[in-house]
């Protein structure tokens, strides 16, 4: 059986290498054989190491992106996805690198600037990471300026600079004022640095959009905690527990309260 199953596997290859020589039309005549298309051929590794990315198997998105860079080495696209890849698996530094070549391929691209300065600020490389939220906003025609804001300010927010990080997120609120991710960030923060004032404002601008969170009922759950309100705090427990049982926020509350003395 295995002799037969590797005699098929050399006859299918022969077949291939023939078929790629040449073609018969119907009046007899030869036509060129098709060329090989690099950059099909990297976009498809490239499609492939994505959903391989997504689905969290990063053996075969490594694969599959290494494919395309060796297909389209000047490719700003494959060496975006494999900063990604890197930094998904914590290698900074490599991720790094990639996201530099590609700057370098593609200078005008305010993403690959914004991806790259979330990088340095994960690093605690807080000033640089700054430098290059500023200028992903400085290039004309970005569109994602209040996602690159809000970036900028949760970077500030971790260097400590709480004037700069209040002053970045209200210039993405000022672009994106409905943005409920934008204002849970805010929150997130503001309840961080313990400023409960200023949380219950952004939190009131938050409950008049439609859409319900798990990080958004936990942030009124803490909220009326440090109010003292329990049966506010009650009322956003249940909710939280009934909408979005599987959420991390519920999973930490009920771990929480499972605890001793809690």
């Amino acid at each position: 059986m295995r002799r037969l199953q590797r005699s098929l596997l050399v006859a299918s290859l022969a077949f291939l290498a023939v078929g790629c020589v040449s073609q018969r039309t119907v009046d007899g005549k030869d036509q060129p054989a098709q060329q090989f298309n690099a950059q099909e051929a990297a976009d498809t590794r490239l499609a492939l190491g994505l959903q391989y990315l997504q689905s969290g198997n990063y053996q075969q998105a490594r694969a599959n992106l290494e494919r395309a860079r060796d297909y389209t080495p000047e490719n700003p696209s494959v060496h975006t996805a494999l900063a990604y890849y890197y930094q998904q698996v914590k290698e900074y530094e490599n991720a790094e690198r990639y996201y530099r070549n590609a700057i370098r391929l593609q200078p005008d691209n305010g993403d690959t600037y914004n991806n790259l300065g979330a990088l340095l600020c994960t690093m605690g490389r807080f000033a640089e990471a700054d430098q290059y939220f500023r200028q992903a906003l400085a290039i004309p025609d970005y569109v994602k300026v209040a996602s690159t804001y809000e970036n900028a300010a949760r970077c500030a927010a971790k260097a400590g600079d709480i004037q700069k990080s209040d002053e970045y997120f209200q210039r993405a609120l000022n672009h994106s004022g409905r943005n409920s991710t934008i204002l849970e960030s805010y929150a997130t923060v503001l309840l961080e640095q313990g400023r409960f004032e200023q949380l219950a404002q952004v939190l009131a601008r938050r409950a008049d959009l439609p859409q319900l969170s798990a990080q958004y009922l936990w942030l009124e759950i803490e909220l009326a905690k440090q109010q003292n309100n329990k049966v506010r705090q009650l009322s956003f427990i249940e909710l939280l527990l009934s909408r979005f049982p599987e959420s991390r926020q519920a999973r930490d509350y009920q771990a929480r309260t499972s605890e001793p003395n809690s």
